[in-house]
């Protein structure tokens, strides 16, 4: 049970974890909901860092359905700083590290650079499980390995990325599984261990910078002249 330690706790904690999902799955009115509910907790317990983690992974959760490039930027980075402060407060929270680790797993390395980030929190994760706190169901370990070994091949380690899927393979029965794992692994077959990965940027993604950057120059003169 994640305890947040607050007034009617456990009706509260099921909420949450309930909208959550609810918004991982695409929900965006459950997103919305969350948003003002977490809002209105942290500002009654501001020193409740698992509050924090949900209202970051929330935050991006929210960037996600937006269309505009400046405004899922914004959620995004505020979501991040959520993030980064409650793994900071507390970083042995396992639940505040797999809500920071799965954001940065789903968010586009070329913009946010956080692969490394969810190297950390996974790894982490995945040694509690081994060390046998048992805190994941086996299918959700096996996919933390998975996306761990996805993160290494997006960012060219890719020896690392076949220690995962290797592991994956010879504990998995899954036929499927053990299918698209082989699959993963033939296409490391004659790569380097470590390779160097293009990220270039395209046309659209420099005019969206280059708006994101005017944009908040403008807002932090307004900032400054209020």
């Amino acid at each position: 049970m994640i305890n947040i330690n607050t007034s009617d706790d456990k009706i509260l904690q099921q909420q949450i974890i309930s909208l959550h999902q609810k918004s991982v799955e695409g929900n965006k009115k459950a997103g919305q909901d969350l948003h003002q509910l977490l809002e209105k907790e942290r500002s009654d317990h501001s020193d409740i860092p698992l509050l924090d983690a949900y209202h970051g992974s929330t935050m991006i959760l929210i960037a996600r359905d937006k269309t505009n490039p400046i405004e899922k930027l914004r959620w995004s980075k505020s979501g991040l700083k959520l993030l980064d402060g409650a793994a900071s407060a507390e970083p042995h929270n396992i639940m505040v590290r797999l809500l920071r680790g799965k954001a940065a797993y789903k968010l586009p390395e070329k913009h946010f650079h956080r692969s490394h980030t969810a190297i950390e929190d996974y790894t982490f994760l995945i040694e509690r499980q081994i060390d046998g706190e048992g805190f994941l169901e086996i299918t959700r370990y096996w996919q933390l390995i998975y996306e761990l070994g996805e993160v290494y091949y997006r960012i060219g380690r890719n020896k690392d990325a076949s220690v995962c899927w290797l592991k994956l393979k010879h504990e998995t029965q899954d036929p499927k599984f053990k299918n698209l794992l082989q699959l993963k692994l033939e296409s490391l077959e004659g790569k380097p261990d470590i390779e160097q990965v293009p990220n270039a940027e395209s046309p659209l993604s420099n005019l969206i910078r280059r708006a994101v950057n005017a944009a908040e120059q403008e807002l932090g003169n307004q900032t400054k002249q209020q």
